[in-house]
C-alpha cells in the first residue's frame, strides 16, 4: 500500500485550541508547515482567538464544544493547561478527530492511560508535544549514540530551568498542585526525561529531592533526581522554576562525550578534543516545525507518531515515581509502559 503523504493540495484540516503563551509558538510552527491548514481556532481569551483567526484566515469558535461540532475539522491541537488535557482530548477523539496534545500528556498516568485507550478505541492518532527530541542536536546525538561514537554510555546530566515562578500571578494554575503538580518537573524537567528515553533508554529508578525556594509549600520550584536507567547508566536531572533559564544536557561515554542544548551540539573525544559541532540557533523554531510536520504525516498515513501516547505515558510514569519518592524519601522503581521500546534505542 502506498503511503499517503500530506501535500499542498491535501493538507490536514486543523483546529487549534489554546492560543496564548506557548500556543503562539505552536501557531508559528503550524504556519510554517504547509501540510497543515488551520480552519478553526478557540481560546477563552477573545483577543487571542481574534488574532489567531486573522492570522490563519479562519473563524474563531465561540466555544470548545462548538469547534468540535464543525464538520470540516480533521485534527486538533491542544495547548491548554495540563489538567484540561484528558477531558478535551477525549471529547475531540469522540468527535472523530486526531489529537496533538502539548506535553505533558496529562497530570497522572491514570488520565494519560485513559486518553491512550480512547484514541485506540476510536482508531485515532494521539501525539504528545515532546518537541525537544525533534531538534537537530537531539537527532544527531541519537545517531552518534546508536553508532557507538561515544563508546558505552556511562552517565547523563540534564538541566532544565527557568526563573518563571516569581513572575506567575497568584491565581495561576501552575501554582495549584492539583492542576500543575511538581511544578518544574512537569513543566520543564519532563523534557529531560523524554530526552533520556530518546537518547539512551528507559528510566528505571528515581531518587529525588525537592524544595520551595521562591514558592510557598506545597508548591515546589526546585527538584533534583538521581536516576538509574535500564542499561545500567546513571543520570542526574535538575529542574528549577527559580533560577535563570538553562536547557542543557550532557552524555558521557567511554570513548567521548557530547553536550547539547535545543540549538547546539558539541562532541568531544576521549581526550577532550572537539571533533564535531552543530549550531542551528539561527532557526530556533525548527524543532517545532518538524514536530508539527510529523503530526501531519501521522494523520495522513494513519501511522503511530514517534512521540505517541505511550511515549507520553512513560514520561509521566517517571514524574509519578518522583512524587512517590519524595513522599517516601526513598528510591522508587518506575514501571514500564508496554509500547515504549518501539520509539527508543534498544
Amino acid at each position: 500500500m502506498t503511503e499517503i503523504l500530506p501535500t499542498f493540495e491535501n493538507p490536514v484540516r486543523l483546529a487549534m485550541v489554546g492560543l496564548g503563551g506557548h500556543g503562539r509558538t505552536i501557531q508559528r510552527a503550524v504556519a510554517a508547515a504547509p501540510a497543515l491548514r488551520v480552519v478553526g481556532v478557540y481560546d477563552p481569551d477573545a483577543s487571542e482567538a481574534r488574532a489567531a483567526a486573522e492570522r490563519f484566515g479562519c473563524r474563531a469558535a465561540p466555544s470548545f464544544k462548538s469547534l468540535l461540532g464543525r464538520g470540516d475539522v480533521e485534527a486538533v491541537t491542544l495547548v491548554t493547561p495540563n489538567h484540561l488535557h484528558r477531558a478535551q482530548a477525549e471529547a475531540a477523539l469522540e468527535a472523530g478527530m486526531d489529537v496533538f496534545v502539548e506535553k505533558p500528556l496529562a497530570n497522572t498516568v491514570a488520565d494519560g492511560r485513559a486518553m491512550v485507550r480512547a484514541a485506540e478505541a476510536k482508531e485515532r492518532i494521539l501525539m504528545v508535544g515532546h518537541h525537544m527530541r525533534w531538534s537537530r542536536p537531539a537527532r544527531r546525538a541519537r545517531a552518534l549514540v546508536a553508532g557507538g561514537t561515544l563508546g558505552r554510555i556511562v552517565s547523563a546530566e540534564m538541566h532544565f530551568s527557568s526563573d518563571a515562578a516569581r513572575e506567575l500571578p497568584a491565581g495561576s494554575w501552575r501554582l495549584q498542585p492539583e492542576a500543575g503538580p511538581l511544578l518544574p518537573m512537569m513543566q520543564l524537567g519532563i523534557h529531560g526525561i523524554d530526552l533520556l528515553h530518546y537518547l539512551i533508554g528507559r528510566v528505571e529508578t528515581v531518587q529525588p529531592r525537592a524544595a520551595s525556594v521562591t514558592t510557598t509549600p506545597p508548591v515546589v520550584d526546585h527538584v533534583a533526581v538521581l536516576m538509574g536507567l535500564v542499561g545500567g547508566e546513571s543520570a542526574l536531572l535538575v529542574t528549577n522554576y527559580c533560577t535563570p533559564v538553562r536547557f542543557s544536557w550532557r552524555l558521557a561515554g567511554t570513548e567521548g562525550s557530547l553536550t547539547g542544548t535545543p540549538h547546539t551540539l558539541s562532541v568531544t573525544d576521549r581526550r577532550g578534543a572537539v571533533v564535531e559541532t552543530l549550531d542551528v540557533s539561527a532557526d530556533p523554531y525548527a524543532a517545532y516545525v518538524e514536530q508539527m510536520a510529523a503530526f501531519a504525516r501521522a494523520v495522513r498515513s494513519r501511522s503511530s507518531p514517534e512521540s505517541d501516547g505511550y511515549t507520553g505515558l512513560q514520561a509521566l510514569a517517571v514524574v509519578e515515581a518522583i512524587h512517590a519518592g519524595l513522599a517516601r524519601r526513598a528510591a522508587v522503581e518506575v514501571p514500564a509502559c508496554p509500547s515504549h521500546a518501539r520509539n527508543n534505542p534498544s
